[in-house]
């Protein structure tokens, strides 16, 4: 399965984005450290191609909106 970690190069991301992969997922670490930046939103759109989960764990908002309105937008 394809799961799509925004911030998965951060402390708990890498940590997580690890233990995904050892459970034989297909884990993308989504951050701009990898090319992926979430801010504008359409650059994401890319990774989450093909993607079954997308978890969350920056602990920043994007533009002033939740993680949840900016995947709307990429994807209404």
């Amino acid at each position: 399965m394809k799961i799509v970690v925004i911030g998965g190069t951060g402390l708990i991301g890498s940590k997580l984005v690890k233990k995904l992969r050892e459970h034989g997922h297909e884990a993308v670490a989504a951050s701009p450290n990898t090319g992926v930046n979430s801010v504008p939103a359409r650059e994401l759109a890319d990774a989450l191609n093909g993607a079954s989960v997308v978890v969350d764990v920056t602990n920043s908002l994007h533009g002033g909106r939740g993680s949840a309105e900016v995947l709307r937008d990429i994807n209404p």
